[in-house]
């Protein structure tokens, strides 16, 4: 019954049925679901919490090492209120999520029903987005997102309308980025058919609208993701001296066949600015060393440029110090390393083996979206590092002492934050002097 109303739980969250048909606002959907879900769950959640289970779960601490960085941050500048009342509930919504994710789908019927799932909740959200977009239907909630543009030949402004979706995908970046997911979970059910023909028609199908719709989203960030996720899947599947040379031909040529805004990686325009406030506020943290541990604060970047970072690590150092950025940048790095590793030196069932690949490309791909895009408190984040926590967690009982957490595994955490504050910065510098 538990693994049923989390499926109901992600339909509640991805979907927002209560943004789209506000007559249902006053059902509170969200909080009929996860009470009765967190209750059902309780025993798992409470194992999963255990010392012993967190120290074979290093994405899991990382998760909450990330959570604890963002409330450190809060009362280190003074704003106690902001960390216990307002930000802290809010983001424990998320993490909670997460952790019910990884403590409910345990199995692999779970996980391929839930991925299957998956598809279909994608496919409803393009479904809805396509209808706003096309004037099928009508959604008041859905806020229309135009992107100015000049003509190259008249030199004329201009504006186009860019698609969009309900609830957090009211953004042409998520719904991109989610659209990558919903092919690579179609082609995970491609690969692992258990239905014959009618099977594999069941599944190719929706690969077709996602394409289509990631298309008039125009996003460069979203697309950016999708082929570096298609380049990791190759790479986990056929390994890299078969699959990078193919791959670079194929993200060259589908850039080339895409074309205008979408298919120019060149740089300027919003690319540009984007980079000077990365740089700004790489350069303000460096200059007030005392606040690198715990950063300058959530919401920095907005108060000081009117924008968010477009850029999650960047995002995530600045604001919450050497702390938060190096656990954000954790999750993504030892879920990534970890799952590489599945059946090459860390042993698992055949079945999670198996789903390696469809997983190290999902995190890997949204982990290039999010350096263009700042995601670091939203569900789809959480539910990509909690579908790479589910086939980790089948390794976890035989995971090598290394991997595990321990005090020298938290020495290595911090390293790995301070070189990722390094690295972000030259790379930022490099970006600069190149002209990007």
């Amino acid at each position: 019954m538990n693994f049923v109303l989390f499926l109901l739980l992600n339909a509640v969250l991805l979907l927002r049925p209560d943004d789209l048909f506000p007559e249902l606002a006053g059902l509170r959907l969200y909080l009929l679901v996860i009470v009765p879900c967190v209750m059902l769950s309780l025993p798992q959640l409470m194992r999963l919490l255990t010392l012993d289970s967190l120290r074979q779960r290093p994405v899991a601490v990382c998760v909450l090492l990330f959570f604890a960085s963002t409330i450190i941050s809060f009362v280190a500048h003074g704003r106690i209120g902001e960390a216990f009342f307002e930000f802290g509930p809010e983001f424990a919504k998320v993490v909670l999520y997460y952790f019910l994710l990884i403590a409910v789908v345990d199995t692999p019927e779970r996980f391929r029903t839930f991925v299957g799932v998956l598809v279909a909740l994608i496919g409803m959200l393009t479904a809805i987005a396509l209808a706003q977009h096309y004037g099928i239907a009508h959604f008041p909630s859905i806020v229309p997102c135009m992107q100015g543009a000049i003509d190259p030949a008249s030199g004329e402004r201009y504006e186009f309308p860019r698609l969009v979706s309900g609830g957090v995908f009211n953004d042409p970046n998520d719904l991109c980025l989610i659209l990558g997911l919903g092919i690579l979970c179609c082609i995970y059910c491609l690969t692992t058919n258990r239905n014959g023909p009618i099977g594999l028609a069941v599944w190719a199908l929706p690969i077709p609208l996602f394409v289509y719709a990631l298309l008039d989203t125009y996003s460069k960030g979203g697309l950016l993701g999708i082929l570096t996720g298609g380049t990791a899947y190759l790479y986990s599947r056929y390994g890299g001296p078969r699959s990078l040379p193919l791959a670079a031909t194929g993200a060259i040529l589908i850039l080339a066949a895409i074309g205008g805004r979408q298919g120019d990686i060149s740089g300027g325009g919003t690319a540009h600015q984007r980079l000077m406030f990365w740089a700004e506020g790489m350069t303000t943290i460096f200059a007030q060393p005392l606040l690198i541990p715990t950063g300058l604060g959530m919401g920095w970047f907005l108060a000081e440029t009117g924008h968010v970072a477009h850029n999650s690590f960047v995002q995530a150092y600045v604001e919450f110090g050497v702390f938060g950025g190096g656990t954000f940048l954790a999750t993504f790095y030892i879920s990534a390393r970890l799952l590489d590793q599945i059946g090459r030196g860390v042993l698992a069932p055949t079945w999670a083996i198996q789903s390696r690949h469809f997983t190290f490309a999902a995190v890997v791909g949204y982990a290039a979206g999010c350096y263009s895009l700042t995601r670091n408190f939203v569900i789809p984040t959480y539910l990509i590092l909690g579908l790479a926590s589910i086939i980790l967690d089948q390794a976890a009982p035989t995971l090598a002492e290394r991997h595990c957490v321990s005090s020298r595994w938290f020495g290595r955490i911090a390293l790995l934050g301070i070189f990722g504050l390094m690295f972000i910065k030259m790379i930022t510098q490099g970006l600069g002097i190149a002209g990007i």
